[in-house]
């Protein structure tokens, strides 16, 4: 949740009704971290649903090497608690940067594919 902005309780509630107590939470967790952060590096994800991708192919190489992994469904279902947060709070991180920060020498925007590889938008 780090440099998540708190929004408008409509706008959460239509992503996710269950968001609106993690929206509530977010005035406090700026004062607890975020304005601890002097720089800022936001890795930006056309869509964040290629996370649930991203984490399946950790646990499958943790499984493979012998190591302790969820299935497929325990991936799914772990990816979906947190993946109406990202669809919530990404646009306005992107659009605004992080809360309070108007510094923008000391933010740098990476855009990455869904293979994680850094792009440029043109």
């Amino acid at each position: 949740m780090l440099g998540f902005k708190p929004l408008p309780g409509d706008v959460v509630k239509a992503v996710d009704p269950q968001l609106e107590s993690v929206n509530r939470n977010l005035e406090s967790y700026y004062d607890a971290w975020d304005r601890f952060v002097n720089i800022w590096i936001i890795i930006k994800i056309k869509d964040p649903s290629c996370v649930y991708q991203w984490r399946l192919q950790a646990e499958v190489a943790m499984r493979n090497d012998g190591k302790p992994g969820m299935s497929d469904e325990e991936v799914l279902d772990f990816v979906s608690r947190y993946l109406p947060a990202y669809n919530a709070y990404l646009p306005t991180l992107y659009s605004e940067g992080p809360r309070d920060f108007f510094d923008k020498e000391r933010l740098l925007v990476i855009d990455i594919d869904e293979g994680r590889n850094p792009v440029s938008e043109v």
